[in-house]
């Protein structure tokens, strides 16, 4: 086990973290641990298994295949009755708007998105690895907005309803949604 990761303390791990960086959460890059290169987690973890892992607005970036191999590969890699919270763009989110910014071959960082999710096609991803899956937040096909009570200190997931400066106005009751995500919480089943 490297890094920050020490016997004896919880060991929660985002993965491909960008600048975000969050209290009792160890932040890495891919450079550190590749979701396609099972090496870089053997290299990072040793025979260590972690707690926990967050992963915000990653997964879009693998194709089909490549994600559902990246949920086996995390599965490995989580102790029994651990979490793995994952976030990504939502295909039902209801604003014109936010879809171009998020669509396979956007604009900015969406240059390179592989899949815009719908809660039913991101489920499957993870379920077929073996984790047992609870949606926190999605839109569905009608433009309805659903949320399933979850704990930020649980893995904080910036572009979500509670969290996002964009949802202000919409927390206070005064406007409309601003960025969401899809988010799920996948957790190992114990042995």
């Amino acid at each position: 086990m490297t890094g920050n990761l020490t016997a004896g303390r919880r060991t929660r791990v985002m993965i491909g973290a960008g600048e975000q960086q969050w209290d009792g959460w160890t932040p890495t890059q891919q450079a550190d641990l590749d979701l396609l290169d099972p090496g870089t987690f053997a290299a990072h973890f040793g025979a260590a298994r972690a707690d926990a892992f967050l992963c915000e607005h990653v997964w879009e970036h693998l194709s089909v295949p490549q994600g559902e191999a990246a949920a086996r590969l995390v599965f490995a890699y989580l102790t029994p009755g651990g979490r793995l919270r994952v976030a990504v763009p939502d295909s039902h989110h209801p604003d014109p708007a936010y879809q171009a910014l998020v669509a396979v071959g956007g604009p900015g960082p969406a240059h390179d998105h592989q899949v815009v999710y719908t809660l039913e096609t991101f489920v499957p991803v993870f379920t077929q690895a073996g984790f047992d899956v609870r949606p926190l937040e999605w839109w569905d096909a009608a433009g309805q907005f659903h949320q399933q009570a979850w704990r930020v200190e649980d893995g904080p997931v910036y572009r979500s309803r509670a969290l996002d400066h964009r949802n202000a106005a919409w927390r206070a009751g005064t406007g409309g949604p601003g960025f969401t995500s899809l988010i799920l919480d996948c957790v190992r089943p114990d042995a």
